[in-house]
């Protein structure tokens, strides 16, 4: 166990590292049902009055948890864009089926970023300009195939809604086993989300 002095070793910026890290590591390993200021001071190894310094409770934890959480997002989705920058069509399916492994491979980390843990993103400055570079990063793809003439030009931003939505439901449906996707695993997800995908990139082909 590190000495008081290790604990009160951390500058400004590797405290708040320190503190994430270790909480996202409790979502992943027990729930985020076990998160707590105090729980994730001990895992980092800090006093129990440290996280104070940058949270002053839980929900301020939660919303740059939930900041992470859309940063891993956006890179996995620019990581696609540039793979596939050649095959817009492919980018816009895999760009949702990808949405969907985030949520299945993270399920507390992306239950914490769309749900009721935090009363209004809207309090979090931060956190709402992150979401918003991470939604235009799905309005970019959908450019990039309007440019492509495969889907109609004009509502880019409402298509790009449309699809996240859909992607959305499904990961949300996935997660809770519920409806059409009680017992479906990875495999069968995947293919269901293509497969609605098409359905709508149909109803949408230039």
């Amino acid at each position: 166990m590190k000495n008081s002095q290790e604990k009160n070793s951390y500058h400004h910026g590797d405290l708040k590292r320190a503190l994430l890290d270790a909480s996202i590591r409790i979502l992943k390993e027990e729930g985020y049902k076990a998160l707590s200021l105090r729980k994730a001071a001990t895992l980092a190894g800090v006093s129990q009055s440290a996280p104070y310094r940058h949270y002053p409770d839980i929900e301020s934890l939660y919303a740059d948890i939930a900041e992470e959480g859309f940063i891993m997002l956006a890179e996995r989705q620019r990581a696609l864009r540039l793979k596939y920058k050649k095959r817009p069509l492919l980018l816009f399916r895999e760009a949702g089926v990808s949405y969907v492994e985030f949520a299945l491979e993270h399920p507390d980390l992306f239950r914490i970023m769309y749900g009721n843990q935090i009363e209004s993103h809207l309090k979090y400055d931060s956190l709402v300009k992150t979401e918003d570079q991470t939604f235009k990063i799905i309005v970019e793809i959908i450019r990039d195939c309007e440019n492509a003439g495969l889907i109609a030009e004009g509502n880019t931003e409402k298509v790009a809604t449309s699809a996240w939505t859909m992607a959305h439901g499904v990961a949300v449906l996935l997660l809770g086993q519920q409806m059409m996707f009680r017992s479906v695993d990875l495999k069968q997800a995947r293919k269901i989300t293509k497969d609605l995908i098409q359905f709508l990139y149909t109803g949408l082909k230039a």
